[in-house]
C-alpha cells in the first residue's frame, strides 16, 4: 500500500491505496462525501499527492474535479413538485416567462405549482476552480410570499 494526502486548500486527509488510480478515485469519492452546502450546484478540486514513508510530501499526483448538484428538495405539499412559469410570479417576457440570456446560454425561474418553491436553472454557469463557462448549475430557493399567493390562487382554479 502506497501513502497518499488529498487536500482542497481548506483542509485533507491522509490515506493508504493500492495504486495511483485507487487513490485518485478515493480523492473524488473524498469530495463528494464533504459536508456541503447542496442548495445548489457546486464545484470542488482537490490535490491528490504522494508521501514518503515518513508521511512528508513526495509529489503531487494529480488534481481531481467533481461537480455536485443539489438534490431537488421534498415538496411541502407532499406531492412531486411540478413545475411551472407563470409570468406573474417569475417574470420576464410574455412569450418566453423566466428565462433570460446568460452569457452563451439562459437563466431560468420556475416556480412549483404545489409549494411555492423555486428553480434557477443556468446553462451557461462559471466553474469557479478553473473559471470555463458552459456549464449547468441548479439551485433551489424557498417559497416566498408572491408565490405562495400564487399557488393559493391556482388552487382556486385561478392562473
Amino acid at each position: 500500500m502506497v501513502k497518499y494526502r488529498v487536500q482542497d486548500g481548506q483542509t485533507g486527509e491522509n490515506f493508504e491505496a493500492e495504486s495511483d488510480e485507487a487513490a485518485l478515485e478515493y480523492g473524488e469519492d473524498w469530495l463528494e462525501g464533504g459536508s456541503w452546502d447542496r442548495s445548489q450546484t457546486i464545484w470542488l478540486d482537490a490535490e491528490v499527492v504522494r508521501l514518503k514513508d515518513d508521511g512528508e510530501y513526495a509529489d503531487t499526483l494529480g488534481w481531481v474535479r467533481v461537480t455536485l448538484h443539489p438534490e431537488e428538495p421534498d415538496c411541502t405539499a407532499g406531492s412531486d413538485h411540478a413545475w411551472r412559469s407563470p409570468q406573474s410570479v417569475v417574470g420576464g417576457c410574455k412569450e418566453n416567462p423566466g428565462v433570460w440570456g446568460s452569457g452563451g446560454g439562459v437563466r431560468s425561474l420556475e416556480v412549483c405549482q404545489h409549494c411555492g418553491a423555486f428553480r434557477i436553472t443556468d446553462t451557461w454557469a462559471t466553474n469557479p476552480c478553473d473559471g470555463t463557462q458552459g456549464h449547468t448549475s441548479v439551485e433551489y430557493l424557498p417559497a416566498d410570499i408572491y408565490s405562495l399567493k400564487w399557488v393559493e390562487q391556482a388552487t382556486k382554479g385561478g392562473e
